[in-house]
């Protein structure tokens, strides 16, 4: 899943209501304003070179690396501000996304807990807090760390629900957390991974109510499941179980050639399927999907299960 970062210009307004700037250093800024970050960096190195020491000139090349999308470079520059006891919360934001963007997940986490700090000195303090929710809560998604994602995708979008991705990867951690019911609350239909994670909340819950005999329930949350997923055999599968257990034997059957449409070398499949003509007496096709399983996956339970019905055949 892609989470959708932004480092706007706008924040350089931030930045420099704190910093004296000499007229030389202005036309930096305003080549960064104007997206032109190659000219902001020419702009800036002649006076890093001469004074390392200037934390905001790194602060800014950093910056203006990370819009270039050279991370590598964006991070050099960042960390020296860093090391230069910056006080900017747009330097470790800056250098936690260059982190992120290189899939350095621990990096960046650990490079927006140093900055949080300086969120509260922030002109739009609200604004930063969402960011920093936001990114770190991505970093612990991509680390599969389900608790602390959790924990602060729900800080974000307490703070400001209009990110699609907030809720997408909230509702996927919540089911790793096995919570499908609030897990379905958070996943809104109409992106792929929300619809593949609604099927599985759906399936998971389909299966427990099934484990629990609540049968019409199950078939219920089975639906939805295979409305989000249609092409799951397993759902198909987990229906006609309801449907046996309901002993509505022409529902059942249905659902198993549904999921023999997806799983037509399934030894499972076929022997539900066996299951289900014999309650209906079909003795021929009972026996051929029976002899289909044992052909799949031979067992001697099959092979009496095959020589049971030939029995019964030949009686009635």
């Amino acid at each position: 899943m892609r989470t959708h970062l932004r480092f706007p210009r706008a924040i350089l307004l931030i930045l420099l209501a704190a910093t004296p700037l000499a007229a030389d250093y202005k036309q930096a800024v305003a080549y960064y304003m104007q997206g032109r970050y190659d000219k902001a960096i020419q702009e800036l190195k002649p006076d890093l070179d001469s004074n390392p020491d200037w934390e905001f000139g790194h602060r800014l090349v950093g910056l203006s690396y990370l819009n270039l999308k050279n991370n590598a470079l964006a991070i050099a520059s960042l960390s020296q501000a860093v090391k230069l006891k910056s006080t900017s919360f747009s330097t470790y934001y800056g250098l936690a996304q260059a982190y992120f963007n290189m899939q350095k997940y621990e990096n960046a986490i650990q490079s927006l807990d140093q900055g949080e700090p300086f969120i509260s000195k922030e002109k739009e303090p609200d604004k930063e807090r969402y960011r920093f929710h936001h990114l770190q809560g991505s970093a612990h998604y991509r680390l599969e760390q389900w608790p602390e994602a959790l924990n602060d995708l729900t800080a974000a979008i307490r703070i400001s629900g209009n990110e699609w991705t907030d809720y997408s990867q909230l509702g996927v951690a919540y089911f790793h957390l096995n919570r499908f019911d609030e897990a379905i609350q958070a996943l809104k239909p109409g992106e792929a991974i929300n619809s593949e994670f609604l099927g599985k909340c759906y399936f998971k819950k389909g299966v427990e109510s099934l484990s629990a005999k609540q049968y019409d329930q199950a078939l219920d949350n089975l639906r939805k499941a295979r409305d989000s997923a249609p092409k799951d055999g397993y759902i198909y599968y987990n229906m006609a179980e309801a449907y046996l257990f309901q002993k509505n034997y022409v529902e059942a059957e249905k659902a198993l050639k549904q999921a023999l449409e997806i799983l037509p070398k399934s030894a499972e499949v076929h022997q539900r399927l066996g299951l289900v003509y014999e309650k209906q007496k079909k003795w021929d096709l009972a026996l051929a999907s029976y002899q289909k399983a044992n052909e799949i996956a031979p067992s001697p339970a099959l092979k009496d299960v095959i020589s049971r019905v030939n029995e019964e055949k030949k009686q009635k």
